[in-house]
């Protein structure tokens, strides 16, 4: 099936993911819920350790059984694959210096890993480009978001009426700025 945004959320919450993975950051980023996929790439920064292997498979699992929705997950010790994007997305492709690790609980035979742990395999990242993705209409590697960040976002899009309304206590507050920044721009 392919992800849903709503089935997803309600597994994060009823798996309380927030706290089984309170350890570590952990991040949506790629397609899922931008354009088609047929998967949700989640990152989990840390150390890939054994501990963190049994939760993200367990999860996985988790999800594929609840909701019918693959979860495909990358673990890097630190954040730096992200100041590649913004050249991924200009040019189409990202060149590394070597230095960037990802981990993954799935041996790729074809990426040459090497066996890091009962749950991880490593691999050693030179470059992506666009023959991984979509050959027409090259899809985008969004802006990674964290997890509880995404969670908030749809529920405060999903629930617009519930900000700057009269029952809010900073109604009058934001209604004195909103005149004061208009009789501003009049001047």
């Amino acid at each position: 099936m392919l992800p849903n945004i709503d089935k997803f959320i309600l597994c994060l919450e009823e798996y309380n993911f927030l706290k089984v993975f309170n350890k570590w950051e952990t991040y949506l980023w790629s397609n899922f819920p931008y354009n088609h996929t047929w998967d949700i790439d989640m990152i989990f920064i840390g150390e890939p350790t054994e501990e963190l292997g049994e939760k993200i498979i367990d999860f996985q699992k988790y999800v594929k059984d609840k909701a019918e929705m693959k979860i495909d997950e990358q673990v890097f010790e630190d954040t730096k694959v992200f100041s590649h994007i913004e050249e991924y997305g200009r040019l189409g492709e990202m060149q590394f210096d070597g230095s960037i690790i990802k981990y993954k609980t799935v041996k790729q035979e074809h990426r040459n890993p090497v066996y890091h742990n009962k749950h991880f395999w490593k691999y050693n990242l030179t470059s992506m480009n666009e023959k991984n993705k979509f050959k027409v209409g090259k899809a985008n590697l969004h802006y990674p978001i964290l997890i509880e960040d995404f969670i908030q976002l749809v529920f405060n899009i999903k629930n617009p009426d519930i900000y700057n309304t009269k029952q809010c206590k900073t109604f009058d507050e934001y209604r004195k700025l909103d005149k004061e920044w208009k009789d501003h721009i009049r001047r």
